[in-house]
């Protein structure tokens, strides 16, 4: 299979713990990542629990909370919340340590066994798992990377993932293919894209649709 790093991009490393994997590509980026796997001890105070869970929960409602609406939820003062983090990245990274590993697999750089359709068919479906248990969280982190560096930084880990996965599961499909062709399947399977998209289509509808165009797009002769 194709060295993605022969072509000068960066690809999160394979390591088992998805927390390590979380760390290790935050860490290559200069981000201070201890409290996330510390953070394995601190999930089982109880206040430091409550305000990951409160706020995760309003994310995911489609707010992004101050620290004075999580405090109000949670019964706890603002205070108590400076006390787990003293700041709003440190809270940031500890909601990115609490979502990876729901969503790692949706990433896996290893390509399952089978054909071309099989292939195609499994990522697209693993994709918009990815958007449908990702998809608030990741519009937070976007509405905050221009103040931001650590959410800038959240963004771009998850564009490499993203195409290095691309590059590892159709290796031998993009040998000697146009850039304009990666590009077109990396937005065809974009976060954005299929978020957008679940707007109007049922998820079979958009899988069938994204399968088929994918599979014209591969099949076609270079």
């Amino acid at each position: 299979m194709n060295d993605p790093s022969a072509t000068g991009h960066q690809v999160l490393p394979r390591l088992e713990n998805d927390l390590e994997v979380f760390a290790a590509a935050l860490e290559s980026r200069g981000a201070s990542t201890a409290d996330i796997l510390d953070g394995r001890r601190l999930r089982t105070e109880r206040g430091r629990t409550l305000v990951i869970e409160t706020t995760l929960a309003m994310v995911n409602a489609g707010h992004i909370p101050t620290n004075a609406e999580i405090a109000a939820t949670c019964g706890i003062s603002e205070r108590t919340i400076f006390r787990y983090f003293p700041d709003r990245d440190a809270l940031m990274l500890a909601l990115g340590a609490e979502v990876y590993p729901r969503i790692a697999h949706c990433l896996d750089l290893d390509p399952p066994a089978g054909d071309l359709l099989a292939r195609v068919t499994t990522l697209v479906r693993l994709r918009i798992e990815l958007v449908v248990v990702a998809r608030p969280f990741s519009r937070a982190i976007e509405l905050t990377a221009r103040k931001s560096p650590l959410a800038a930084t959240f963004l771009d880990l998850r564009r490499e993932r993203m195409r290095a996965q691309l590059r590892e599961w159709f290796a031998p499909e993009l040998v000697g293919r146009q850039p304009s062709d990666v590009g077109i399947l990396d937005m065809l399977l974009s976060s954005e894209s299929i978020g957008q998209q679940r707007e109007q289509f049922n998820d079979e509808e958009l899988a069938d649709a994204l399968v088929a165009a994918i599979m014209t797009l591969l099949q076609r002769q270079s």
